[in-house]
């Protein structure tokens, strides 16, 4: 399938985020499908590929024959240039089709800064982006996620909202909404009939005001014709139970390296601690988790079909599962023997069991990042974070004493109350940390990384009636931390404050910042979540032409009055939230629900479970939130959580004698097993994949196979896998070399060879195999020749310019020296053996992979270039250095490397 953009993408900063192609990805016939949905994430490709969420309802809606669901991603500056300029429109990666081919076009909301990326989706995607304005066979614009529970700001563009969790009624709304349009149903009925299902807000059917006390634009509820056919108060839909959909492993794995590359699975939805300011604890209530079995199973699972060296457990809170340390260590277990890891996400600073920790330091211990989010105990109190400074210093032993050297904190300032003591007290705690590692724990030289972010007051949490600090004020914390973290020897980062003031903005705004965002889009507002692309000048412009007075959105704002998003109902009653921020206030906590007061974190065995519940007669704390939780059922459930992975006795723990890591690995010596060369052909899309990548997902090839490798003995293991020479990116090659170390002797490896190209991904192309000794030379040093193609865009006057080259002695180029930093001209010629006419002859298959982005048939020039200790002339050179003697080339194929 050619791709779209296939004439430019060699001119893009990052082309791989562009070509699709991805090994699992689902591509169906457009023209069998009952309901077409393009899944647009309003970020970069490696961010968006990271998400759980968005991998979650890929699997769904892909599950059903007549539905199909194609990604598409935030197109950064570069490509958006291009597009505009070529007038093409922004495309899905399975089939490359328009978004305005699509019946829904849905954009998961998880950061308010994400909006302007939204309106440029739309409009490169060829769809209106003012609801009002969408034509009929346009594309239903829709959005999900965790914003879409405060959905004001984007109402002017989205026609309507799904609100809590989508696997189960997202596939119901994509085949509606594709029978709807081809039995003819009006877009407004499609609407409406949408509308009276629970979940769903369509913000057009909805009146406003403004209200008196807040002076926010409020919803009053539906228009008049609507009354009595459509919900007051919009009600979150959501999943029960996660036991009925199961975790996918087989979701598109990203060529070029995603922000979290590994396989992530998401360990339960919802969280018991109760952080005041934390707005995913209170909209995901309650806490639905998998069982453990499920979750070894989806774990394993997704690291062999992936072929991933890690694995990640993600939840809001991993140690509040129920069973998180039996699981835990069984799975480092697993994950050990088939050379691979395990993270976890979202660690509390306190709680964490010794059993966990010895685990963890056994396999990987370069760092492990802790969020006690306030610096003073009374802070903490303000905030609900039920630590304190004795356990924060208490996890800093228990992390260096195992042979960590580095430590991240988060925090926060501008939370209620605080005061310069507060802030103070942040950068206390590190400099306590870092003490303990010195004195304590033998640790020379320990990193301690502060990281601060600027509190923002969110919709549906008690802090939602807090003010935000000033950006003045941010910036003199900012300031005081920073003399501190010199003063103390410590590293410090901050999130930039203009960026946290515009969110404070938008995250409690109305129905008319909806302007404000379209404005500032329309300035060229883009990616304002990054420090090198957002424009707060340009956004300051927006607020004020909109009429935007933000400290309505910034300032306290009274508990009485209504609220923007009090029409959207969570599962929260208001009388809980009112009770939390006064206790706030008040400098009180409140212990976790769904845990015995007092209690950190829950049994880690049958036995002690028992005592708590059956002997001891304790009870579960619960606040009566609004969300209806079944204790009972809950302590059954942990029950069965801990059998289901054998934690039955309350064993004494005794810590094993510690080992560095390096102590730990297999010492074999350096010729030990047996070392293969492998040719092989990257082409077609592919060859838009970086050197390192291409090194990461030929590895990954050889885990998906069941193939084994052996590995570097050092801190950071590797796989024993050596390749050629470095070949430019776009440039699609039939022949690249690679050497690897195995501890078996392959019987037949042909048949290897076989198996391996099962498990490969179009473009990559296993040619040979062969077995090599101590006295064969390297790839670097056995490469003595390359053979380019370089297609001829027009053959007239060929002879005459083959003559001109066959007289020439200097063919002069400029190219930049990353040695020199700069540009430095050089002759090419001397390298240039041999230069002959052509047509390439290869496989059909390969040349229509290879012409997908790489223009390859008709007349053209076979070139012979000679290697030097992997040192040659660069593709690109060559064809620069040959159009300046008047050839019009497309551009190299390599076709051969002598070895």
């Amino acid at each position: 399938m050619k791709n779209p953009y296939a004439s430019f993408l060699d001119d893009l900063e990052k082309p791989a985020r562009y070509i699709g192609g991805e090994h699992f990805i689902i591509r169906k016939n457009w023209e069998e499908l009952t309901g077409k949905v393009a899944l647009c994430f309003p970020d970069t490709y490696e961010i968006g590929m990271s998400h759980l969420g968005f991998k979650i309802l890929y699997e769904e809606l892909n599950k059903n024959e007549d539905i199909c669901a194609e990604r598409a991603f935030c197109p950064w500056v570069d490509m958006e240039k291009q597009l505009r300029e070529r007038e093409l429109p922004l495309v899905t990666l399975e089939n490359f089709k328009p978004l305005s081919e699509f019946d829904i076009v849905g954009f998961s909301l998880q950061y308010e800064m994400s909006y302007t990326n939204i309106l440029n989706m739309l409009d490169l995607g060829g769809v209106t982006i003012q609801q009002k304005d969408r034509k009929e066979d346009e594309p239903f614009v829709i959005a999900g996620g965790p914003c879409a529970t405060h959905p004001e700001p984007l109402c002017d563009f989205v026609d309507f909202f799904v609100i809590g969790d989508g696997e189960k009624i997202f596939s119901k709304i994509a085949r509606f909404i594709g029978r709807a349009r081809k039995e003819g149903m009006k877009r407004e009925r499609i609407l409406f009939e949408l509308a009276k299902q629970k979940g769903i807000y369509v913000p057009s059917f909805y009146e406003t005001e403004i209200d008196e006390l807040t002076q926010l634009e409020v919803v009053t509820g539906p228009k008049p014709e609507f009354e009595g056919a459509i919900a007051q108060r919009v009600e979150r839909y959501f999943v029960d139970s996660l036991k009925d959909y199961p975790f996918p492993t087989k979701s598109p794995i990203p060529h070029m390296t995603a922000i979290f590359d590994r396989f992530s699975v998401e360990l339960s939805r919802g969280c018991t601690e109760g952080c005041r300011f934390c707005q995913a604890g209170m909209i995901y209530r309650p806490v639905r988790e998998r069982k453990p079995d499920d979750v070894m199973k989806i774990v394993m699972d997704g690291v062999k079909n992936g072929g991933f060296d890690e694995a990640s457990l993600t939840c809001l809170s991993t140690a509040d599962y129920s069973a998180v340390t039996p699981l835990v260590v069984e799975l480092l277990d697993k994950l050990s023997k088939d050379k691979s890891t395990l993270g976890i996400s979202s660690l509390r600073a306190y709680g964490l069991d010794n059993r966990v920790l010895d685990k963890l330091a056994e396999v990987k211990n370069s760092s492990l990042t802790f969020a006690p989010e306030a610096g003073s105990d009374r802070m903490r109190k303000v905030i609900n974070k039920n630590v304190k400074e004795s356990d924060m210093l208490q996890t800093a032993e228990d992390v260096f004493s195992r042979g960590w050297k580095k430590m991240k904190l988060y925090f926060m300032i501008g939370l209620p109350t605080e005061e310069d003591e507060d802030v103070k007290a942040i950068m206390d705690i590190g400099l306590k940390s870092k003490q303990i590692a010195q004195k304590k724990c033998g640790v020379k030289n320990p990193a301690i990384t502060i990281s601060v972010s600027s509190f923002v007051p969110k919709p549906h949490t008690p802090f939602q009636w807090a003010s935000m600090i000033t950006l003045d004020e941010i910036i003199r914390k900012q300031n005081m931390l920073k003399d501190y973290a010199v003063k103390y020897g410590l590293n410090f980062r901050k999130h930039w404050s203009k960026i946290s003031h515009l969110e404070g903005i938008v995250s409690r705004g109305d129905r008319r910042v909806g302007k404000a965002i379209y404005l500032a889009w329309e300035k060229g507002c883009r990616f304002d979540g990054w420090n090198e692309t957002f424009r707060h000048d340009l956004w300051i412009e927006a607020m004020d032409e909109a009429g935007i007075e933000g400290q309505y959105m910034l300032g306290t704002i009274p508990v009485e009055g209504r609220l923007p998003w009090d029409h959207i109902d969570v599962g929260l009653e208001d009388k809980f939230l009112k009770r939390e921020w006064i206790k706030a206030t008040k400098n009180r906590i409140s212990p976790p629900c769904g845990k015995v007061a007092g209690m950190i974190v829950h049994h880690t065995n049958l036995e002690a479970l028992e005592k708590t519940f059956t002997i001891d007669k304790k009870k579960l704390v619960c606040y009566h939130c609004g969300v209806a939780c079944d204790l009972g059922e809950m302590v059954e459930e942990r029950k069965d959580f801990l059998q289901r992975v054998d934690a039955i006795e309350d064993k004494p723990y005794v810590r094993p004698e510690f080992k560095k890591i390096v102590d730990t690995r297999e010492k074999r010596g350096q010729w030990v097993g047996y070392k293969y060369r492998f040719k092989f052909s990257k082409i077609g899309p592919l060859s838009f994949i970086s050197h390192l990548d291409l090194q990461k997902i030929v590895a990954r090839i050889f885990k998906r196979a069941d193939v084994k490798m052996l590995y570097s003995e050092g801190y950071n293991i590797r796989p024993l896998i050596s390749f050629g020479p470095a070949l430019g990116l776009g440039i699609s090659s039939m022949e690249e070399y690679f050497d690897v170390r195995v501890p078996e002797q392959f019987e037949n490896p042909e048949e290897t060879l076989k198996l391996i190209q099962s498990h490969s991904e179009t473009g990559i192309v296993f040619k040979e195999i062969h077995e090599i000794t101590t006295q064969d030379k390297s790839i670097q040093e056995a490469v003595s020749e390359f053979t380019y193609f370089l297609p001829l865009k027009n053959s007239e006057e060929k002879e005459a310019l083959m003559e001109k080259f066959n007289t020439s002695s200097e063919i002069i180029v400029s190219s930049f020296s990353k040695k020199r930093k700069r540009n430095i001209d050089k002759n090419i010629r001397p390298k240039i053996k041999d230069v002959t006419l052509g047509e390439l002859e290869l496989d059909q298959h390969f040349m229509q992979v290879i012409d997908e982005v790489s223009p390859c048939y008709g007349l053209g020039l076979f070139v012979k270039t000679e290697v030097d200790q992997g040192s040659s002339v660069r593709p690109m050179d060559l064809k620069i250095g040959l159009e300046s003697l008047g050839f019009q080339l497309e551009k190299p194929i390599k076709v051969l490397s002598k070895v």
